[in-house]
């Protein structure tokens, strides 16, 4: 939950940096471009090459005794290109959860029973290492405290329901055979664009195969791209990012929680943790291998 120190990034605008010269007087929107430039190109740069998902870590469990559901140190990007980082185990309070959750529901005894969630790591920069500090002229100059450290972390959130994920890249997606959005009348679209061009290249010759599914792939990447644009937000950089909102990081999924009470002791339990359904990250060289292992006949996908 974000408090009173609780800030925003100065990462506006990453086509925009410093001209300095010497003898110039700056100031703190000077010294926010200074820092900002390379903060916003970082962000743009993860937000439209590497989109969100886990980079390392961020195991889940549930322990039952404390009734908690338990989060690993680790690393992710959200689909805004910030970096989420848990240094240390994390927890959420399940009996407080599932007394939260009766509260805000049309019908409380679904809590009374097992019920699916997921949980999420959103973002957070934190104001921190308060130092003194001047006051504007106009007021005497006076002393003050203010803070001097911005502290990139991660919040964690656990949210009814499975996860869902959307899909990028839909035309490619069809081309190879992986599932769509799920919205019927945006995959039967796509599904007419992409199906022709795939039996095409199924149909040819084995020895023209390669260049034709070359082509696709370049057709259908073009396509797609075309299509890609930022989402129209306020003027804190976002406008020029694919993503929208406070860009939570699905970690995984858990099936059936539920809290169990037994000879007045109440503990927590579930039936299973997934998390397939989170998206991760798998570095460049690794994706070379396998690539290279799908080349060889019988030997890859």
């Amino acid at each position: 939950m974000h408090d009173e120190h609780s800030a925003a990034l100065p990462a506006s605008d990453p086509f925009t940096s410093l001209a300095a010269h010497f003898g110039m007087l700056l100031g703190v929107s000077d010294l926010e471009a200074v820092v900002g430039h390379s903060w916003a190109k970082m962000r743009l740069h993860n937000a439209w090459l590497h989109g969100g998902g886990v980079v390392w870590g961020l195991g889940i469990s549930v322990d039952g005794p404390s009734r908690e559901v338990r989060v690993t140190p680790g690393l992710a990007l959200d689909e805004l290109g910030r970096e989420l980082y848990l240094p240390v185990l994390s927890c959420l309070d399940l009996a407080e959860w599932f007394d939260e959750q009766k509260k805000k529901a049309e019908n409380p005894q679904i809590f009374d029973g097992a019920v699916d969630a997921h949980v999420v790591a959103r973002f957070r920069a934190c104001l921190a290492r308060p130092v003194p500090a001047l006051t504007s002229p106009c007021d005497g100059a006076g002393a003050e405290t203010a803070y001097s450290r911005l502290r990139e972390t991660a919040e964690l959130f656990l949210v009814p329901g499975r996860s869902t994920r959307a899909g990028r890249y839909l035309r490619l997606r069809r081309l190879f055979g992986l599932p769509g959005t799920g919205v019927a009348s945006k995959d039967t679209v796509i599904s007419q664009e992409v199906d022709p061009l795939r039996a095409t290249v199924m149909a040819a010759p084995e020895s023209d195969r390669p260049r034709m599914w070359l082509d696709a792939v370049r057709r259908c990447a073009a396509l797609d791209s075309v299509d890609r644009r930022p989402t129209d937000m306020d003027g804190d950089g976002s406008a020029l990012l694919p993503g929208s909102g406070d860009a939570d990081v699905v970690l995984g999924d858990l099936h059936d929680l539920r809290l169990v009470t037994v000879d007045g002791i109440t503990t927590a339990g579930v039936g299973t943790i997934d998390v397939a359904t989170r998206t991760s990250h798998v570095d460049t060289a690794t994706l070379l291998e396998l690539a290279s292992a799908g080349t060889i006949p019988h030997g890859g996908a």
